[in-house]
């Protein structure tokens, strides 16, 4: 026979609170695969690029890394003057669209110009 003592409601609880906080991360992650680059869907990246080619930022920074080439963030913000937060920001938006691609080099975040998406954002403009 169970007996119900503070030590047994106290791990109910806490059972409780860890389910809910782990469907909770599962449904955050969910949604965000809905704002991701899926090769084969069309349809959805072409709102994500269009999206990300609304702020005139973002269109200058695809700009300077389709001409001068690959640069970290920090280089690649520095004549716009903001802060690397914010930088960081629109470029995991330009990377969620797959307008561009980002890699680690030690302990630098270097950006890369995906001339491919504007190739499939311009055969559905085309469609």
């Amino acid at each position: 026979m169970k007996v119900w003592n503070s030590n047994r409601i106290q791990k109910q609880r806490e059972g409780r609170l860890r389910r809910e906080t782990e469907a909770a991360e599962q449904a955050t992650r969910l949604a965000g695969r809905g704002r991701m680059y899926t090769s084969g869907n069309v349809s959805k990246n072409a709102a994500l690029m269009l999206d990300a080619l609304g702020s005139p930022v973002r269109r200058k920074l695809i700009f300077r890394l389709k001409k001068e080439g690959a640069m970290s963030v920090s280089k690649l913000a520095q004549p716009f003057r903001m802060k690397l937060p914010l930088a960081t920001m629109h470029v995991q938006i330009l990377e969620r669209s797959a307008i561009i691609s980002t890699h680690k080099r030690g302990r630098v975040r270097m950006c890369v110009y995906n001339p491919r998406a504007f190739k499939e954002l311009g055969s559905w403009l085309i469609s």
